[in-house]
């Protein structure tokens, strides 16, 4: 076969056709006029057109093939998914203007990601991966107090952090109007784009980027009401319709956010772990100075764990009557000595056993070590399988470097007898989307549950949005709560980070599921997808493996993985973008449809030119759905070498 050719199937051209040709539902560009020198081609993102005395000032970009050029455009913030539409008006000579906070994030693009190969695997910054993969020329740049001018129209400059730390508005008086260019600040009348984009640090709190769910709104709010200050007339976001009452669409989204923080607030799992004073600090900076939380109460606790369990670190070693031991979790080379201790002092004789309850590098990096030390049996669900044995093919939070093969591996429910106990397997999929448990049964009646880190005495373990937790009946925590009920309702639960194991009572329980599906009715007001699932989990488009290993000339296959999380059967077309000339040498012909709460996979097979120098390259996809047009949406990492 000649890989020198790209080889489209007729699917892959009528997908083309409809990203490309336009108008379609998704692939639609059309040009809202408003007024005489403000025109807006609205499509995947909204290009703002300023015309005067024959020269064009764009903010954003242009979304249309081939757009007219413009002399200057104005970028308010440096997501590759926003950004993409004025490369090509730059390349026209159009010069840019971005934010100062993210100037470097446009021209210094090969830096990031040659350093982040290897800091993905332990990233605890929770920052967007959604960056450019080419850089994009930088003619000047714009911060807060900044009066720019264009052709005789003056133009100021807001810091309105939020959706990304250095985000900027525009503000312009035009034909007696005031329009302000807010970039993804807010959208469709008053919604947030997503909420997994501002995860995020809270100092204040003495909170990590880790656990900062949702941080930047109280950045989104006060950003907020610095734009409503300035007294728009009009706001042209980035992407979606135009907001002709601002005043409205400013004061709806801070009431839906207000609602929505005070509601997860309610059954947050950081208050066992960071205590009442530093909760109240992160929800009175959203909430405002006099905020309190309407917390559910804890639940009960026993200090003292029965002799058999012995707690290490976040491990714990389960110790047969005949000394023989049962590991759960081994994240550290600590945990692995003092399992060695134990056995130099004849406290155990062996590890048969050891069971993983998530893959988080904390639970995980020292399992393979100890696996070939004890010749133990690891065990973990089908759904956690790969995740733990191929760790590099994904990009999720706190992952190992190093891959652990699973030996014994069972469908969720599946039972078995060891020594006095009998142990039951459950997918659990609670603080990530990917996590087991481990439900004990010793003989004589002590029944614990080791729930890996998926709740506190005080809620639920929900706080980086990057783990995929999913809002469902039947999936996420929802389902977690199902299975504590309905298997366990009396057993204490065991989470390795927390020194007491804790028991929900029925009413608990029940208060967590009602505030997990009042919460999901908040987001459907708060987010503008048909399921709010599109909005808080960034991996339902995603590339498989995300990181991918490449020799000159020889083809390698790579998949994009879509979650459909609508409640319906939608219709997926997927455009590759692909380095600067690679190929593509065939895909799965598009369109594709996926059924309801279904994940689906679209093969797509590309290889790198024979004379490719060594070096990391990016693969990004469009996706376009119903109404929905999402350019370079998701990536995968390419290593190209000639040995790699």
């Amino acid at each position: 076969m000649n890989h020198s050719k790209i080889q489209l199937t007729a699917g892959i051209v009528a997908m083309l056709a409809v990203l490309n040709a336009g108008p379609t539902r998704a692939g639609e560009s059309r040009i809202e006029e408003l007024g005489k020198q403000v025109r807006v081609v609205r499509g995947a993102v909204n290009g703002v057109l300023v015309s005067r005395d024959g020269k064009t000032l764009s903010i954003y970009g242009d979304p249309r093939e081939n757009p007219p050029a413009a002399d200057t455009v104005l970028l308010t913030h440096a997501r590759r998914d926003a950004a993409w539409a004025a490369r090509s008006l730059v390349a026209g000579g159009a010069k840019a203007i971005v934010p100062a906070a993210e100037a470097e994030q446009f021209t210094q693009a090969a830096q990031f990601w040659s350093e982040f190969a290897q800091k993905r695997f332990h990233d605890y910054a929770q920052q967007t991966s959604k960056l450019l993969g080419e850089p994009i020329a930088v003619s000047a740049t714009a911060r807060d107090g900044d009066r720019l001018d264009w052709n005789g129209v003056p133009i100021r400059v807001l810091d309105t952090p939020g959706y990304t730390r250095g985000s900027v508005t525009y503000l312009m008086d035009l034909e007696g109007r005031r329009f302000a260019f807010t970039g993804d600040l807010l959208c469709d009348g008053g919604r947030l784009f997503d909420l997994y984009s501002l995860q995020d640090a809270i100092p204040a709190a003495k909170i990590g980027g880790y656990h900062g769910y949702a941080a930047r709104l109280a950045d989104v709010v006060a950003s907020l009401r610095k734009v409503a200050a300035e007294k728009p007339d009009v706001i042209v976001p980035s992407r979606g319709p135009v907001i002709t009452e601002p005043a409205k669409a400013i004061e709806t989204l801070i009431g839906r956010i207000e609602k929505f923080y005070r509601n997860y607030l309610s059954i947050d799992a950081l208050r066992w772990y960071f205590h009442d004073e530093h909760i109240l600090a992160k929800a009175r900076r959203v909430l405002g100075k006099d905020a309190t939380v309407e917390w559910m109460p804890l639940a009960e606790t026993v200090q003292k764990l029965p002799d058999w369990i012995v707690p290490i670190d976040n491990a714990r070693l389960l110790i047969s009557a005949d000394g023989t031991g049962f590991l759960v979790d081994c994240g550290s080379q600590h945990i692995l000595d003092e399992v060695k201790k134990l056995q130099a002092v004849g406290k155990v004789k062996s590890i048969e056993h050891i069971f993983i309850t998530h893959y988080h590098d904390d639970h995980t990096n020292e399992v393979a070590r100890a696996a070939a030390e004890f010749r133990a049996v690891v065990h973990a669900s089908p759904q956690c399988r790969d995740i733990l044995e191929n760790p590099s093919a994904y990009r999720l939070p706190c992952l190992t470097m190093n891959p652990v093969r699973i030996t014994s591996c069972d469908p969720s429910g599946t039972t078995w007898k060891w020594k006095e106990f009998k142990f039951t397997l459950f997918f659990f999929p609670g603080q990530t989307l990917l996590h087991d448990a481990l439900l004990v049964d010793k003989e004589g009646g002590e029944q614990y549950f080791f729930i890996g880190d998926s709740f506190t005495p005080s809620g639920i373990d929900d706080y980086c949005l990057q783990n995929r937790d999913l809002l469902a009946d039947g999936a996420g925590f929802l389902l977690c709560l199902g299975l504590v009920k309905r298997v366990a309702p009396n057993a204490m639960l065991i989470n390795q980070h927390v020194e007491p194991a804790f028991r929900f009572s029925a009413s608990q329980i029940e208060r967590m599921e009602r505030t997990i599906r009042e919460r999901i009715e908040l987001l459907r007001a708060l987010l503008p997808w048909d399921d709010p699932n599109f909005g808080l989990d960034e991996g339902w488009a995603r590339f498989y493996p995300y990181a991918l290993k490449m020799r000159p000339g020889t083809p390698s296959r790579v998949e994009l993985r879509i979650w459909n999380h609508s409640e319906k059967a939608q219709t997926f077309c997927v455009k590759p973008n692909l380095p600067a000339g690679f190929t593509l040498v065939s895909m799965t012909p598009q369109p594709i449809s996926i059924p309801a709460r279904t994940e689906a996979a679209v093969e797509i097979t590309a290889a790198a030119p024979a004379e490719t120098a060594d070096g990391i390259r990016l693969l990004t996809a469009d996706v376009a759905w119903g109404d929905w047009e999402l350019r370079e949406w998701t990536e995968a990492m390419l290593t190209v070498g000639q040995d790699p």
